[in-house]
Protein backbone atom coordinates (compact mmCIF):
# COMPACT_ATOMS: atom_id res chain seq x y z
CA UNK A 1 0.00 0.00 0.00
CA UNK A 2 2.82 2.32 0.90
CA UNK A 3 4.47 1.58 -2.52
CA UNK A 4 1.22 2.43 -4.34
CA UNK A 5 1.01 5.80 -2.57
CA UNK A 6 4.67 6.57 -3.37
CA UNK A 7 4.18 5.64 -7.03
CA UNK A 8 1.01 7.74 -7.22
CA UNK A 9 2.84 10.72 -5.78
CA UNK A 10 5.79 10.26 -8.16
CA UNK A 11 3.44 9.97 -11.16
CA UNK A 12 1.59 13.12 -10.10
CA UNK A 13 4.89 15.02 -9.83
CA UNK A 14 6.05 13.62 -13.20
CA UNK A 15 2.85 14.81 -14.84
CA UNK A 16 3.65 18.32 -13.61
CA UNK A 17 7.21 18.02 -14.91
CA UNK A 18 8.73 18.47 -11.48
CA UNK A 19 10.34 15.24 -10.31
CA UNK A 20 12.63 15.91 -7.34
CA UNK A 21 15.85 15.04 -9.25
CA UNK A 22 14.99 17.06 -12.39
CA UNK A 23 15.60 20.74 -12.93
CA UNK A 24 13.15 22.65 -15.13
CA UNK A 25 14.59 23.70 -18.51
CA UNK A 26 15.65 27.30 -18.89
CA UNK A 27 15.35 29.12 -22.19
CA UNK A 28 18.95 28.23 -23.07
CA UNK A 29 18.59 24.47 -22.55
CA UNK A 30 16.72 23.31 -25.64
CA UNK A 31 16.51 19.69 -26.69
CA UNK A 32 18.30 18.89 -30.02
CA UNK A 33 15.03 18.05 -31.81
CA UNK A 34 13.63 21.44 -30.89
CA UNK A 35 16.82 23.13 -32.09
CA UNK A 36 16.43 21.46 -35.48
CA UNK A 37 12.82 22.60 -35.83
CA UNK A 38 13.62 26.23 -35.03
CA UNK A 39 17.02 26.45 -36.73
CA UNK A 40 17.40 29.51 -38.94
CA UNK A 41 18.78 29.17 -42.48
CA UNK A 42 22.42 30.17 -42.81
CA UNK A 43 21.50 33.12 -45.05
CA UNK A 44 18.43 34.84 -46.56
CA UNK A 45 19.54 33.56 -49.99
CA UNK A 46 19.39 29.94 -48.75
CA UNK A 47 15.94 30.54 -47.28
CA UNK A 48 14.72 32.00 -50.59
CA UNK A 49 16.30 29.14 -52.54
CA UNK A 50 14.65 26.52 -50.31
CA UNK A 51 11.32 28.30 -50.66
CA UNK A 52 11.62 28.53 -54.46
CA UNK A 53 12.55 24.86 -54.78
CA UNK A 54 9.62 23.78 -52.61
CA UNK A 55 7.24 26.03 -54.54
CA UNK A 56 8.47 24.86 -57.92
CA UNK A 57 8.04 21.20 -57.10
CA UNK A 58 4.54 21.06 -58.54
CA UNK A 59 3.49 24.63 -59.31
CA UNK A 60 3.94 26.89 -62.30
CA UNK A 61 5.12 30.31 -61.05
CA UNK A 62 2.47 33.05 -61.16
CA UNK A 63 4.35 35.15 -63.71
CA UNK A 64 3.28 32.58 -66.34
CA UNK A 65 -0.38 32.38 -65.23
CA UNK A 66 -3.12 33.67 -67.47
CA UNK A 67 -4.73 33.18 -70.83
CA UNK A 68 -2.35 33.28 -73.79
CA UNK A 69 -2.91 33.11 -77.55
CA UNK A 70 -0.74 33.40 -80.66
CA UNK A 71 0.21 37.04 -81.25
CA UNK A 72 -2.13 37.15 -84.26
CA UNK A 73 -4.87 35.12 -82.51
CA UNK A 74 -8.22 36.37 -81.25
CA UNK A 75 -8.03 35.02 -77.66
CA UNK A 76 -11.45 33.44 -78.28
CA UNK A 77 -12.21 30.05 -76.70
CA UNK A 78 -12.23 28.46 -80.15
CA UNK A 79 -8.73 29.72 -81.03
CA UNK A 80 -6.64 26.59 -81.58
CA UNK A 81 -3.44 28.20 -80.22
CA UNK A 82 -5.04 29.55 -77.03
CA UNK A 83 -3.88 28.18 -73.68
CA UNK A 84 -4.73 28.86 -70.06
CA UNK A 85 -1.87 28.54 -67.61
CA UNK A 86 -2.47 28.15 -63.88
CA UNK A 87 -0.32 26.83 -61.06
CA UNK A 88 -1.49 23.24 -61.44
CA UNK A 89 -2.39 22.84 -65.12
CA UNK A 90 -2.22 24.10 -68.67
CA UNK A 91 -5.39 23.91 -70.73
CA UNK A 92 -4.88 23.76 -74.48
CA UNK A 93 -7.47 23.82 -77.29
CA UNK A 94 -8.23 20.07 -77.22
CA UNK A 95 -6.14 18.82 -74.30
CA UNK A 96 -5.21 19.49 -70.72
CA UNK A 97 -1.92 18.98 -68.91
CA UNK A 98 -1.74 18.43 -65.17
CA UNK A 99 1.53 19.59 -63.63
CA UNK A 100 3.63 16.75 -62.23
CA UNK A 101 6.82 18.76 -61.74
CA UNK A 102 8.46 22.12 -62.43
CA UNK A 103 12.18 22.80 -62.81
CA UNK A 104 13.71 26.28 -62.96
CA UNK A 105 16.32 26.97 -65.61
CA UNK A 106 17.31 30.59 -65.16
CA UNK A 107 14.18 32.68 -65.77
CA UNK A 108 12.56 29.80 -67.68
CA UNK A 109 10.74 26.83 -66.23
CA UNK A 110 10.40 23.34 -67.62
CA UNK A 111 6.99 21.96 -66.74
CA UNK A 112 6.36 18.21 -66.68
CA UNK A 113 2.77 17.51 -67.63
CA UNK A 114 0.49 14.48 -67.54
CA UNK A 115 -1.50 15.17 -70.69
CA UNK A 116 -4.99 14.05 -71.63
CA UNK A 117 -6.96 14.85 -74.75
CA UNK A 118 -8.80 13.44 -77.72
CA UNK A 119 -9.12 10.07 -75.95
CA UNK A 120 -5.39 9.67 -75.34
CA UNK A 121 -2.91 10.23 -72.49
CA UNK A 122 0.82 11.00 -72.61
CA UNK A 123 3.66 12.69 -70.71
CA UNK A 124 5.13 15.94 -71.98
CA UNK A 125 7.77 18.45 -70.86
CA UNK A 126 7.25 22.06 -71.96
CA UNK A 127 9.63 24.97 -71.50
CA UNK A 128 7.98 28.31 -70.65
CA UNK A 129 9.86 31.55 -71.27
CA UNK A 130 8.76 35.17 -70.98
CA UNK A 131 10.18 37.94 -73.14
CA UNK A 132 9.40 41.64 -73.21
CA UNK A 133 7.27 43.63 -70.78
CA UNK A 134 3.81 45.14 -70.53
CA UNK A 135 1.74 44.83 -73.72
CA UNK A 136 4.82 43.57 -75.56
CA UNK A 137 5.31 40.63 -73.19
CA UNK A 138 5.31 37.25 -74.94
CA UNK A 139 5.15 33.68 -73.71
CA UNK A 140 7.39 31.37 -75.68
CA UNK A 141 7.07 27.61 -75.43
CA UNK A 142 9.37 24.88 -76.65
CA UNK A 143 10.20 21.23 -76.08
CA UNK A 144 11.18 20.99 -72.42
CA UNK A 145 13.77 18.26 -72.79
CA UNK A 146 15.74 20.07 -75.52
CA UNK A 147 17.87 23.19 -75.59
CA UNK A 148 15.90 26.43 -75.60
CA UNK A 149 14.92 27.54 -79.10
CA UNK A 150 13.04 30.59 -80.36
CA UNK A 151 9.29 30.02 -80.56
CA UNK A 152 7.95 30.48 -84.10
CA UNK A 153 4.49 31.15 -82.65
CA UNK A 154 4.92 33.28 -79.50
CA UNK A 155 1.83 34.06 -77.45
CA UNK A 156 0.44 37.35 -76.21
CA UNK A 157 -1.37 37.70 -72.90
CA UNK A 158 -5.13 37.88 -73.46
CA UNK A 159 -7.30 40.41 -71.61
CA UNK A 160 -8.84 39.07 -68.41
Amino acid sequence: MRIAISLTGALALAACGELPDEQPLTGEEVAPAEQMQTAEPASPEEAASDSVEATLANRIPTRFHGVWDYVEGTCALESDMRMEVSGAEIMFYESIGTVTGVTAEGDDVVVSLAMEGEGDTWEQATRLSLTGEGDAQRLETSEGESEKVADEYPSKRCPS
